[in-house]
């Protein structure tokens, strides 16, 4: 089995939260059963660049999407976030809008806080 196997990127998208944009990306790795979502923050011109190149935006709702599984809270300016990963035809990630009080509830209850590089 090739490394290539082991370790895979699943969902990416661009986000926009509070006039700042992060590269969503989820890192699976199989034989481990692990799934992380990391936020990269990058700048305005490297949205446009990545959007252009195909990338889709992420979604943002407030409802919680059918079949999603809940892989971590987001906080970032004030704003508050469960990140699913929803696994239909398509392998993406969906922001649920939520209060901070619920995420911090949530992060309390042992949900992981979502990694966030700032770049």
């Amino acid at each position: 089995m090739s490394m290539q196997d082991i370790i895979s990127i699943g969902a990416n998208c661009i986000v926009r939260i509070s006039n700042r944009f992060f590269l969503l990306v989820e890192i699976e790795v199989e034989d481990i059963d692990l799934e992380e979502f990391v936020f990269i923050r990058i700048s305005q011109q490297e949205a446009r660049t990545l959007l252009a190149e195909g990338v889709q935006r992420c979604e943002i709702v407030n409802r919680m999407p059918c079949g999603g599984e809940l892989i971590c809270v987001l906080i970032l300016a004030g704003e508050a976030f469960e990140v699913f990963d929803v696994e239909n035809n398509v392998d993406e990630a969906v922001l649920v809008r939520i209060s901070l009080r619920r995420a911090q509830d949530l992060i309390r209850r042992g949900v992981r806080r979502c990694t966030v590089i700032n770049r």
